[in-house]
């Protein structure tokens, strides 16, 4: 038998190398069109439970507190932060530590249902807007107006992974209703015509049509008090870039709740550890907002009269990916090379059979698999959210 020359066998390791990359490419499409949502949709179980849980304890410590027995209080934090429970289980005028964290719900807890029938959107909202809380589902700006309160509640959204919950607002009309309960209750909102949710600011926009405006994620405006009772979806856009963001108005049909104000500095001197409430820098907040939502700062600088915004530097916030996973998914990819390349190897060595290299082969599939599940899940997380 004549020798393969050495061109011919580099030729061939080229060749498999090419088609193998390939293959982990299209793996890593099918991951993202269907794995992502498996995962979506395991978590959306977990908090639908966990709402119901929630909504129902919320609701009965509510009506057995009675608004009166809230106390109330003038605040002057800075907007954007939220504070995180306190510890004492008992608070002046009967105020547990268990109200005050469906007011201030932590990062990644369910705060809020969302329906919205003409494009089949039924998902649970955390709270948040970080990659990890955008992998469960919507996720709700903070800073911005509890579910059914005054001013603007403003929520995000994945249109192509975990599970899409945005997919269709691009079809969403104005006058289409859109449902939304929180602990204060179920609440309607109807989708606006942009020239009206946007009179002052529609010639800055990039384009509008139907019930939706496009943007920059520059344009924090959009998640501002506009003086009316709203709802704003924000989404990427176009599918599969971030380079823009659609945005959704909806106003509140029925009047807004009531919704309690907190003076924390009353409530940080009456907890078990005279702790204070931190806010979201960790650094410690002697007055968060007069509200469950927060308040917006007034915006100054902009080229239009853009409305008070909460304090966030832009909408690509959890949709811009996390830059710190590049590393481990590299380190999980060379991981999977090394052991195919090692079953590989070791399927020469031993065995003459091309049926025993074959098995050693399949054996190896299972930690390459394992590891590429973990290197496609931190390049989910460094890339873009479409």
């Amino acid at each position: 038998m004549s020798e393969v020359p050495t061109s011919a066998r580099v030729l061939g390791a080229v060749g498999r190398g090419l088609i193998t990359a390939g293959v982990v490419v299209l793996l890593f499409v099918v991951f993202q069109l269907w794995g992502t949502n498996l995962q979506e949709a395991r978590a959306q179980d977990g908090l639908r439970d966990e709402f119901d849980g929630t909504l129902a304890d919320a609701q009965s410590q509510l009506a057995a507190l009675g608004s009166d027995e809230i106390p109330a209080g003038e605040t002057d934090t800075e907007p954007g932060t939220q504070p995180s429970p306190v510890t004492s289980s008992t608070l002046p005028g009967g105020l547990t530590a268990e109200v005050l964290r469906y007011f201030f719900p932590e990062d990644g807890d369910a705060v809020a249902r969302i329906e919205i029938p003409s494009i089949g959107v039924d998902k649970i909202v955390v709270s948040g807007v970080q990659v990890a809380d955008l992998r469960k589902g919507p996720g709700q700006y903070p800073g911005t107006a509890a579910v059914g309160t005054t001013g603007n509640t403003s929520i995000a959204g994945h249109r192509t992974t975990y599970g899409a919950p945005f997919n269709r607002v691009d079809e969403l009309a104005p006058g289409d209703e859109i449902h939304v309960t929180g602990i204060l209750g179920r609440f309607t909102y109807r989708v606006m015509d942009p020239e009206i949710a946007y009179a002052e600011q529609i010639t800055t926009v990039d384009e509008y049509d139907g019930g939706h405006v496009i943007v920059r994620p520059t344009a924090t405006w959009v998640l501002g008090d506009f003086g009316d009772n709203r709802l704003t979806l924000t989404a990427c856009h176009p599918e599969l870039s971030s380079r823009q963001r659609i945005i959704v108005a909806a106003e509140l049909v029925e009047a807004p709740a009531d919704a309690p104000a907190f003076d924390p500095e009353t409530i940080a001197a009456l907890t078990d550890d005279g702790a204070t409430i931190a806010g979201e820098d960790g650094t410690d907040t002697t007055s968060p907002s007069g509200s469950p939502s927060g308040s917006p700062t007034e915006s100054s600088g902009d080229a239009v009269d853009a409305p008070a915004r909460p304090a966030i530097a832009d909408l690509d916030d959890g949709l811009d990916g996390e830059r710190e996973a590049i590393p481990g998914a590299v380190l999980w990819m060379l991981a999977a090379t090394t052991i195919w390349v090692i079953g590989g190897v070791l399927g020469r060595r031993y065995f003459t059979e091309r049926l025993h290299r074959v098995a050693v082969r399949g054996v190896s599939l299972v930690p390459v698999a394992v590891c590429l599940w973990f290197s496609f899940e931190m390049i989910d997380r460094a890339l873009p959210a479409g």
